[in-house]
């Protein structure tokens, strides 16, 4: 697939088949993955793949309780009771968030390279780089196919998530990325025009 055709035609799955991603698949999408830029040439990131069906059982449910957390009490706006009963009886019941992959994503401060004054900057510098990685991996596994949603709800819940999971210390959490095949695809979501966002000086 063209690059350009997989930006414009890429979309977030929460729907997925239950069919394993072959493991070569699986690869190139990780190697798309730490090909990405890496501010300092650091690579400061660190990824977990989650195959097993418990670790996969445990991290949907997690991902389902994260959900709740962010409907109840992090919306702004809050969202309508209505339309929260729909969605937690969609995730309780239906197989949104369930996938045969997941790959969490970590950045790894083990390794540092400025000096102590400076380690805010170079967290955020590794955040931007491992942000940029995900969005490899997700171009690359819609290149082969393969759907995916960036979850960041983990946020809300790192802890737990790290209790599953077991990083290496001082690896920090900052998405949880569900991989499958498409159950259905649906429609892209309308972008704001440039005319919006982009200023020519």
């Amino acid at each position: 697939m063209d690059v350009f055709e997989a930006i414009s035609t890429r979309v977030s799955v929460r729907r997925f088949k239950p069919d394993p991603i072959p493991r070569g698949v699986v690869e190139r999408i990780l190697e798309a993955g730490v090909r990405a830029p890496t501010a300092g040439g650091g690579q400061q990131w660190f990824f977990i793949v989650v195959e097993d069906p418990s670790v996969r059982r445990g991290l949907r449910e997690l991902l389902i309780k994260a959900h709740m957390r962010y409907a109840e009490s992090v919306v702004r706006e809050g969202i309508p009771e209505d339309v929260k009963e729909r969605w937690f009886k969609a995730m309780l019941e239906g197989r949104e968030y369930d996938a045969p992959l997941y790959v969490a994503a970590y950045v790894d401060l083990r390794r540092r390279q400025y000096r102590d004054e400076y380690l805010e900057l170079e967290r955020l510098w590794a955040v931007q780089s491992l942000a940029a990685a995900i969005e490899n991996m997700i171009l690359a596994a819609w290149g082969e196919g393969v759907g995916s949603v960036w979850l960041g709800v983990p946020l809300l819940m790192r802890e737990e998530f790290d209790k599953l999971l077991n990083p290496p210390e001082g690896c920090e959490l900052q998405a949880v990325i569900a991989f499958g095949y498409p159950e259905r695809v649906p429609k892209p979501r309308p972008r704001k025009p440039l005319s919006e966002v982009v200023r020519w000086v």
